[in-house]
């Protein structure tokens, strides 16, 4: 079987995650916001025709909003995954090298046998 290397930037990982972890807070508070809008706007002159179109939008981009919302918190969930499981692994092969580099110190002076 061919020898693999393996190269993973955990930085720009954990950027990525960070950016996510962004993104998800303001589809968050997207809804706030249109609340917000929506009572800026209230009814000019007593005509409702703008704000109801800001109802519309808010109806309609709600549902598609909850739906990336979902996706970016699943991609998030599989990064912290990567994240996570690297840092385990990263952290067993050091502690697994460290111990072998030991005993073949020890071995190699003649301490051991």
């Amino acid at each position: 079987m061919p020898q693999m290397d393996i190269m993973l930037d955990l930085e720009q990982l954990k950027d990525a995650k960070a950016g996510l972890e962004s993104s998800i807070s303001e589809f968050e508070a997207a809804a706030d916001t249109n609340d917000d809008l929506e009572s800026a706007i209230a009814r000019p002159d007593g005509r409702s025709d703008l704000l109801n179109q800001v109802i519309d939008f808010e109806v309609a981009w709600r549902d598609k909003r909850g739906k990336l919302k979902e996706n970016l918190t699943n991609i998030k969930d599989q990064l912290t995954s990567i994240i996570d499981g690297w840092e385990e692994w990263d952290t067993t092969t050091a502690s697994d090298l460290e111990g072998s580099t030991t005993t073949q110190n020890v071995t190699a002076r003649g301490g051991a046998r």
